[in-house]
């Protein structure tokens, strides 16, 4: 590097003149203070405060980039790069990539058509046909087939107990801009037998192969609804059917359900209509049973509602007015009953509080008598139920997102409520028919409160799996009659489904139910008739199939009821199949 001679002279003068005038300024400040302590200088002081304006100078900006002049720059120098190949023998071949794939699960195949057919021991068969025909886009046919029967022989029976049971329903719906419809034929045929004597009642073995004990049961009608979805008319449901038995007796009933929505207020008001007619007789006249051979009723109703709802809560507020017709005895009557209900979710999805108060007429009928209890005599007493109220009160959510509950507590009194009685036994009639060997039932109506505490918790862990557990247990009070006969103290199940994976499926359920009593009362020729209460021992009917998908269409099952192999009785005297094991194929298809 170069010296610079004429840089180096300055810079000493300047640190030359800068000692100098520092020399002076402390000279003067000592003088200064030798003055102040001969008190020359007043002590007073003057302090000025000036406030802080701070600024901002404009930035200093290097205009153009600095020229370096250094003569030892280095160049740089030149490179020249080359490449010699030659080959190399390998064996090596690389696979080809593929992208990454993400494995979906097949759904399973769904068919518009299921069949299925099961024969098992005692002779049982089951066999369900499914079908829908597609006519066009918006319109359907549709088939429904059903059949379960038995030879019968069960253990220690002597009268025939074989039964059968079939129904077929052929449905239509088509679908419109404005509505949907659909209509819907329906038939029935079955059979069973008054095959339960109970022990007091002996009949000597001649005679048993003369008695008639074949009840059957022929059914027919038609369904046909129709939904608008808008304006003020909503809907309308009609039903219709004739039911009728081998032993003279017949019924026929017609329900009528119009919908309507309202707009009375902000809130829409439902209003719906019900016209419920039946009429029946009775050819029998079974022994001391005094009643009346023919009854019809029409029961007309009207049923105002609204529905308040926000995120949290939902709330029903409704009543029903109704005014029954007693068209034989020239009886009418006028009812109004509470339609009220309600929900607040106070922990979001885990606990949710409801309640309510519910009431009704419930029309009974002849073919609904047979449908709970096949055993009935050919000859009853046929009246409606008042529902005065129902009161509830309970709490439902969820423990985890899969396990959930519900608990309910309730209070109902019914008015006429239709128990079933064992039959009267009159030993002093000498000709009987085939359901007056003590062995059907009857109907008696009384006044009966119901105390019923309800429990239930469900289990989702997948798509595979779930399990349901509930359980009811009743408390009885009744007005005339000493017990409510055959309602149960108790009742439970359990339903559970396993899907292995798509070809092995497992279900099971169970039914367990309390003790319940009937009244045995016997007519002899003393004086004084005899008269007991028998109480029927709680039972379990335990219930295990198994389901075997072969193909998408073809599949096999094996079915096991009645597991533990208990001869339980439902009713007093019937007793049921034990273990029954049954195996059968299904079959799904498109036409």
């Amino acid at each position: 590097m170069l010296y610079n001679h004429k840089f180096n002279t300055s810079m000493r003068f300047k640190l030359g003149i800068s000692i100098g005038l520092f020399l002076v300024s402390t000279a003067l400040s000592f003088a200064q203070e030798d003055k102040e302590e001969q008190g020359d200088i007043d002590t007073e002081r003057l302090i000025i405060v000036k406030p802080y304006s701070p600024t901002v100078s404009d930035a200093f900006k290097i205009k153009q980039n600095p020229v370096i002049n250094d003569s030892t720059e280095r160049q740089k120098k030149k490179v020249n790069y080359t490449i010699n190949s030659f080959p190399v023998a390998s064996t090596f071949t690389p696979a080809k990539g593929r992208a990454a794939r993400v494995q979906q699960q097949a759904l399973p195949a769904s068919f518009d058509n299921y069949a299925s057919l099961g024969v098992g021991n005692y002779f049982n068969v089951d066999a369900a046909f499914f079908g829908r025909i597609p006519l066009s886009r918006y319109q359907d046919l549709n088939l429904s087939f059903t059949h379960q029967s038995t030879q019968g022989g069960i253990d220690g029976v002597a009268l025939d107990d074989e039964f059968y049971d079939t129904q077929l329903k052929l449905g239509y719906e088509q679908e419109t801009r404005s509505f949907t419809w659909g209509t819907q034929i329906n038939a029935l045929h079955q059979s069973f037998n008054w095959y339960g004597l109970p022990q007091e009642f002996s009949i000597p073995e001649p005679l048993l192969d003369g008695i008639e004990t074949g009840h059957a049961y022929l059914g027919g009608g038609l369904d046909a609804y129709l939904n608008t979805g808008e304006g003020v008319f909503q809907a309308i449901d009609l039903s219709y059917m004739r039911f009728a038995d081998n032993w003279g007796a017949g019924e026929n009933r017609l329900v009528l359900t119009p919908k309507f929505e309202l707009p009375l207020t902000q809130m829409p008001v439902d209003l719906e209509l019900k016209f419920d007619y039946v009429n029946g007789n009775f050819d029998e006249q079974p022994n001391n049973v005094s009643f009346m051979p023919k009854y019809a009723y029409l029961n007309s109703s009207i049923s105002p509602r609204i529905v308040l709802s926000d995120q949290d809560y939902s709330v029903q507020l409704g009543a029903e007015l109704v005014y029954s017709m007693d068209v034989e005895n020239e009886k009418n009557n006028f009812y109004i009953y509470p339609k009220v209900s309600g929900s607040y979710r106070l922990a979001g999805d885990y606990f949710t509080v409801y309640g309510g108060a519910q009431g009704g007429l419930k029309q009974n009928s002849y073919y609904g008598f047979t449908q709970n209890n096949p055993f009935v005599a050919p000859a009853l007493v046929v009246a409606p139920t008042d529902k005065q109220y129902n009161v509830f009160v309970g709490g439902k959510g969820k423990f985890t997102e899969a396990l959930s509950y519900n608990v309910k507590a309730s209070y109902q009194n019914e008015v006429n409520k239709a128990l079933f009685k064992h039959s009267t036994d009159n030993q002093n009639v000498t000709s009987r028919e085939g359901y007056e060997y003590f062995n059907s039932f009857g109907v008696v109506y009384d006044e009966v409160n119901t105390l019923q505490l309800f429990a239930e918790l469900q289990l989702d862990i997948n798509d595979q799996f779930n399990l349901k557990l509930n359980g009811s247990f009743y408390s009885y009070g009744e007005d005339r009659e000493p017990e409510a006969w055959n309602l149960p103290q108790f009742e439970s199940q359990l339903m559970l489904n396993y899907a292995i994976d798509q070809k092995w499926l497992i279900s099971a359920s169970m039914l367990a139910m309390g003790e319940r009593k009937d009244s045995l009362f016997i007519i002899n020729s003393t004086p004084e008739s005899s008269a007991q209460t028998q109480t029927l021992d709680a039972f379990i009917d335990a219930n295990l199939r198994v389901d075997y998908q072969f193909t998408e269409q073809w599949g096999f099952f094996l079915r096991g009821n009645n597991l533990l192999g208990d001869n339980y009785e439902r009713w007093y005297a019937y007793p049921t199949q034990g273990l029954q094991i049954m195996a059968g194929a299904t079959y799904q298809f498109d036409w």
